[in-house]
């Protein structure tokens, strides 16, 4: 067994908490340092040295000092400087990965099937722009000072159509444009390089689901929407240009940052997480997506999430490429989720996800 350390940033009382764990007790050879630079902490026992990279700088003058005795776990708190906590609560917008925005993404973009590397997305797409947030419709609606005149006779459906936002309207995807949200693309499927089948085990509005696949292998890469096709990010490798590696996302990354968006535009931090409902009322619900994390949860289980820390700097040894942002939640089965939501409507809000979903293994604690 060797030494482990963590380390935490405690963000909102400047300072970082570290637990070290020993392979034998604490004795007086036992040394904690820091470096130079004070972003570095390592820890020499019984002739062994290992390190960490803080999630943040310390002050320079702080040299942490423990007492000798004969425990294995040792715990201190170390302040960092002032500059530091400006820049940790100024580098994150909650949103989480960008890598994979429109702001990335140009005329070179290439996009293909994660599985098998062909071409999804053809060459005539050159122009990306990320779609607003999923609520923009709505403050629209409601806060727009200028609103275009409306139709008193009209109906409020024919109204929203007409008007081009509010509840009935939508935003779609042109022909050589690439429309980006948090987790899929919208393309219209002549500039997609896909075939569309039905899927036997969705049922929507008594009609099987049309699924997007891949031309080649024929994976699942996303649905179709009329003549439009969106195309989920954990699908797909992408390279801004032909010269460079293939990157991806993994479902759980994207999952994660979609729950921080929903937190900062309804300032809701408890969610019921389940797959898209079939017509017959039986849900494949998305559980193995927070299988990693939560290991007692059984695959016939809604769960209920409360986000308790949704931006979490922390570095440890048993993590490579420390130090890593995560987000850290508490969970628990919901055996009557419906209830749940009909009792705590304001207090909690659900997340539906692709059925497909439900047979990934992948996690939500690290984005």
């Amino acid at each position: 067994m060797d030494t482990s350390i963590y380390a935490e940033l405690l963000l909102n009382i400047r300072q970082i908490t570290v637990v070290v764990s020993l392979p034998s007790p604490y004795n007086d050879a036992t040394n904690v340092r820091l470096s130079e630079d004070c972003q570095s902490l390592s820890v020499i026992h019984d002739g062994r040295l290992m390190g960490i990279r803080l999630p943040a700088p310390v002050r320079h003058a702080f040299n942490p000092t423990v007492a000798p005795g004969s425990t294995r776990a040792l715990s201190f708190r170390l302040p960092i400087l002032d500059e530091a906590s400006y820049k940790m609560s100024t580098m994150s917008d909650g949103l989480g990965p960008k890598s994979l925005s429109a702001a990335s993404m140009g005329p070179t973009t290439q996009v293909a099937c994660r599985f098998c590397q062909t071409l999804l997305v053809r060459k005539q797409v050159t122009i990306w722009k990320d779609l607003p947030s999923e609520n923009w419709a709505e403050m629209m609606d409601f806060w727009h000072c200028h609103k275009p005149d409306t139709d008193e006779s009209a109906t409020q459906k024919q109204d929203g159509e007409r008007k081009g936002y509010g509840a009935a309207s939508s935003i779609r995807p042109t022909s050589a444009t690439g429309l980006v949200d948090i987790i899929s693309l919208h393309l219209v499927q002549q500039d997609c390089n896909v075939t569309v089948g039905e899927d036997p085990r969705a049922l929507k509005n008594g009609k099987f689901q049309r699924v997007v696949n891949c031309a080649s292998c024929k994976h699942p890469v996303g649905f179709a929407a009329g003549t439009d096709a969106r195309i989920y990010k954990w699908k797909i490798s992408l390279r801004s240009d032909p010269q460079l590696g293939w990157e991806d996302q993994s479902a759980q990354k994207l999952i994660s940052a979609q729950l921080l968006a929903m937190i900062e535009s309804q300032g809701i931090q408890k969610f019921v997480i389940r797959s898209e409902t079939r017509d017959d009322n039986t849900e494949a619900l998305l559980v193995s997506d927070v299988r990693m994390l939560m290991g007692s949860v059984q695959s016939a289980e809604t769960v209920q999430v409360w986000i308790f820390t949704p931006n979490m700097y922390f570095s440890s040894t048993l993590v490579p490429q420390s130090p890593k942002q995560v987000m850290k939640l508490y969970y628990k089965t919901v055996p009557n989720p419906e209830e749940l939501l009909e009792q705590q409507s304001s207090k909690i809000d659900e997340l539906q996800l692709p059925m497909e979903l439900g047979n990934s293994r992948t996690g939500l604690s690290d984005y």
